[in-house]
């Protein structure tokens, strides 16, 4: 073969692999869209820098999927040989987020000037979890980088799957929620004073109901000002509150333990907390570390204390399962049997994973039987709030009507 033909296939080949390489970014990816062309006239910017103002619009840091589908393309990048480096360049450019986007050229930059990935991943906390820098910081230790972010991916889609769930069982509830209290705005703002107008035209005397309904109306039309200054006043206070480390513990207290939503989020907290642990062991990190890094990733208060006494114990050379089973409040008995088995037949991140599964499956079938009691029991309330709005409207014309002669 003449030189003049190698030199045309080795560009073949590069474009090629370049290809097949993008074509599963995007594929993995699943939201992203192939980059436009440049515009004519030389008016540019690469095509990944170009998107549509709708992307570039979102004000908010990148979110579970977001970080998932970023995790997901570097290990397909350096499953293929790229470098890391390169590789983090690629990504600054073909990722869609613009934070994201942003944040990951800064990581590329620390990494060319010869920091540790890992180092420069801590340096942005507030897109990279500690779940996240640790995993890479003993993937880079271990020599294990690849497959610690595969798994580490896993963990991530997992989270994101479960918030999906959540977030549509709680869709229909909410926005018919929203739909009733708009609802019900308007008919205090807007009918109900045309029957105070009728009433005392007619001079006729008001039942308990119709005072109480048109002293609502009055309140909300005269004081709408304080309402929203109310209401605006209850949001701001409770996202502050739920930021210091009182009202987070407070708050998982109650997700924990009352009895209408510990059921789901006990399920939902041992899901996460076991297939954190069970990918970190599969992915090669020692017990002690993976325990180490799931208590600093646990997003409820009560379960990263109860895993906490669990590293403890374990790192004074004590048993898993005698101080999981004194944390039953968390980890219940069927869970710590399971776990026992497998750290005794050697196999704990298989029965990990597998809890996981199970509990995954649970909370699936208890959102779906939450939605199924949820929805009539919305319609019942709203139906029974329009029953007597309207009831207190006509109990003055009914009392009208048998003042009358027969």
């Amino acid at each position: 073969m003449s030189p003049s033909k190698k030199k045309e296939e080795k560009p073949l080949e590069s474009t090629l692999l370049r290809d097949a390489i993008m074509s599963k970014l995007r594929a993995e990816g699943k939201e992203e869209a192939p980059a436009p062309p440049p515009a004519r006239g030389g008016g540019g910017g690469s095509p990944g820098e170009q998107s549509v103002l709708g992307r570039e619009l979102r004000l908010f840091g990148p979110n579970v999927r977001d970080m998932a589908v970023f995790c997901r393309q570097l290990v397909t990048l350096l499953d293929a040989g790229i470098p890391l480096l390169r590789s983090l360049k690629i990504l600054s450019v073909r990722t869609q987020h613009p934070r994201l986007k942003n944040v990951v050229r800064q990581v590329a930059d620390q990494v060319e000037q010869g920091n540790r990935f890992s180092a420069a991943l801590a340096q942005h906390p507030r897109v990279f979890s500690p779940l996240f820098v640790n995993v890479v910081k003993i993937g880079e230790a271990g020599g294990i980088l690849e497959s610690s972010l595969k798994r580490l991916a896993e963990v991530l889609d997992s989270k994101a799957s479960i918030r999906r769930r959540i977030l549509a069982a709680c869709a229909y509830p909410f926005a018919a929620i929203f739909v009733a209290l708009v609802i019900l705005t308007v008919v205090l703002t807007v009918a109900i004073p045309t029957f105070v107008t009728v009433y005392e035209e007619n001079n006729i005397e008001l039942p308990r109901p119709t005072r109480i309904v048109i002293g609502l109306s009055h309140f909300v039309r005269t004081q709408y000002g304080l309402c929203i200054l109310v209401i605006v006043a209850v949001i701001v206070g409770f996202t502050l509150f739920r930021k210091t480390p009182v009202g987070k513990r407070f708050l998982d207290w109650c997700r924990m333990r009352l009895p209408l939503l510990s059921n789901i989020n006990v399920r939902i907290a041992i899901a996460r907390t076991t297939r954190t642990l069970g990918s970190l062991i599969t992915a090669g990190i020692p017990l002690l570390e993976a325990l180490r890094i799931t208590v600093q990733s646990s997003e409820n208060v009560l379960v990263a204390e109860a895993a906490q006494r669990v590293h403890d114990t374990v790192e004074k050379g004590g048993k898993l399962e005698d101080q999981l089973r004194q944390e039953y409040r968390v980890f219940p008995p069927m869970v710590t049997d399971m776990i026992a088995i497998g750290d005794e037949a050697g196999a704990l991140d298989i029965m990990l994973n597998k809890v996981a599964e199970t509990y995954d499956e649970e909370v699936e079938s208890t959102l779906r039987g939450l939605t199924a009691i949820v929805e009539p029991a919305l319609i019942i309330l709203l139906g029974l709030v329009v029953v007597f709005i309207a009831l207190a409207l006509l109990l003055p014309y009914f009392n009208l009507a048998k003042s009358f002669p027969a």
